[in-house]
């Protein structure tokens, strides 16, 4: 049977505390046809010097380190995409952990279908160890997906997602979706694996792979944080890209997940970002106008209640 290359691509930037962790899960895969590309952008810890020893010790890890100019972990990725020889790519952020199976039961059961054929896996957060884990979830979109657009059904009815590790993807998927789109900040990758998964001909899940997805530390810079006018825009830029998509790929403009994404989004940022709410009123003309009418239910059952209370305070009166 033709075992084809896997690429993993690993961007990084001041993670000399938890990448060896990282690239000893690479090291310990069961399936041994990988190379490993770990794109480092400048880092002014000692990041280099824990990779150092894995490229010593194994040539299929390599490394790049950025010139000065595209920063972020988009223009990494996409940089280890050109770099990459892999007929399947394997993303993985450099604080995140594959189980030693991981990419084994992905790939025998890609290599058994067409390569627009995605795969997905469990996958738990931790915040130093994967022993901290005691039990595994079994989350709503476990599942096969004939249709991708069921996926969309599932995530916007019961919520959930996958982290970028839990996939294992084709190159050609990744060359007739488009690479990273390197304009963004934030939600970067939520933007990516949408396309990668409307243009899939079906998405597989493997109940038996997992990865460990690691919840940022309080001492690394997290781009999720909504703390910047720059970042909340990109925020809205990806669900209006995302948006769009969705209604040219599956024909439907009433959809539950993109109704709830933008939700999410809206009241993550009205109270304190309220000008950039209205700068995008019309694409949150939904919520902007439910948010009204819960006011307006509020003041209503206010003046309700004071009414009852001045009564209640004239009776006692009299």
């Amino acid at each position: 049977m033709n075992y084809p290359l896997v690429s993993i691509i690993i961007p990084t930037y001041n993670r000399a505390d938890v990448i060896g962790e990282t690239l000893d899960s690479v090291a310990l895969q069961t399936y041994q046809n990988w190379e490993c590309i770990i794109i480092d952008d400048r880092s002014i810890d000692n990041t280099y010097e824990i990779i150092e020893n894995y490229l010593k010790n194994d040539s299929r890890f390599k490394f790049i380190k950025k010139d000065f100019g595209d920063k972020g972990a988009s223009a990494s990725r996409n940089l280890g995409l050109k770099n990459a020889n892999g007929k399947y790519i394997q993303f993985l952020d450099s604080d995140d952990i594959l189980h030693p199976e991981k990419i084994e039961h992905q790939i025998n059961l890609l290599i058994k279908n067409d390569t627009l054929t995605i795969s997905t896996c469990k996958w738990e957060r931790i915040q130093n160890s994967v022993l901290e884990i005691k039990e595994f979830s079994n989350k709503a979109d476990y599942q096969n997906y004939i249709d991708t657009k069921d996926y969309f059904d599932v995530i916007g009815k019961y919520g959930g997602f996958f982290p970028p590790e839990a996939y294992l993807i084709s190159r050609e998927i990744i060359d007739f979706s488009g690479h990273w789109n390197e304009n963004l900040t934030n939600n970067d990758d939520g933007e990516f694996f949408f396309r990668i998964i409307s243009n899939a001909s079906k998405m597989l899940f493997v109940e038996n792979s997992i990865v460990y997805h690691r919840n940022a530390s309080l001492n690394h810079h997290n781009l999720s944080e909504l703390n910047s006018d720059d970042k909340i825009i990109s925020l809205i830029n990806s669900w209006k890209i995302i948006e769009a998509l969705y209604v040219t790929r599956y024909g439907k403009e009433n959809s539950i997940y993109i109704a709830k994404k933008k939700e999410a989004v809206y009241n993550s940022i009205q109270l304190k970002y309220k000008h950039l709410v209205k700068d995008n009123k019309h694409f949150f003309k939904t919520q902007i106008k439910n948010d009204n009418f819960v006011l307006k239910v509020k003041k209503i059952i206010k003046k309700i209640k004071l009414r009852f209370r001045n009564n209640a305070n004239r009776l006692q009166s009299t």
